[in-house]
């Protein structure tokens, strides 16, 4: 009696391979850097060197583009200063400025302060540390087969 099973279909001990299991297997295990092979897909192609280089100068060459395009496009505005080449930018470029920059003052008005939970590590300001403090008994359920 012969084994008729190709040999791409065993592993090195002779046991049976299911490609699909194991292919979906090492889609769901992290690798020793503890990367997951979901995010190495995805984003594998940002580990490469020139890749910041490459998107600035992409988005450097599709700006200039839009502003030859604006160029081209005839515009029906009804404000005068949105007839300025490449106002729309500007316009983007200084409300995203203003965000960003607003984030700090409004970080201040609206941050707590460190110690606003009490001390770290410590209990809570308004229990005192001397009295013990007992289970609650309340808030449990009767599961299916509890006793009386």
């Amino acid at each position: 009696m012969s084994d008729e099973t190709p040999n791409d279909t065993r592993d090195s001990n002779g046991r049976f391979v299911k490609r699909a299991a194991e292919t979906a297997h090492r889609l769901h295990t992290p690798s020793e850097e503890g990367v997951h092979p979901m995010a190495k897909i995805l984003f594998g192609w940002t580990e490469n060197k020139r890749t910041g280089t490459l998107i600035f100068w992409g988005f450097a060459i599709l700006s200039m583009v839009l502003i030859v395009a604006d160029l081209a496009v005839p515009r029906h505005e009804y404000v005068e200063i949105a007839h300025a080449t490449g106002f729309y930018a500007l316009w983007g470029f200084a409300s995203f400025a203003f965000v960003v920059l607003m984030g700090w003052p409004l970080g201040r008005l609206l941050r707590r302060k460190e110690d606003y939970y009490g001390e770290p590590g410590g209990p809570p300001a308004d229990i005192d540390p001397d009295v013990p403090v007992e289970p609650s008994t309340e808030g449990t359920y009767r599961y299916e087969g509890d006793e009386d």
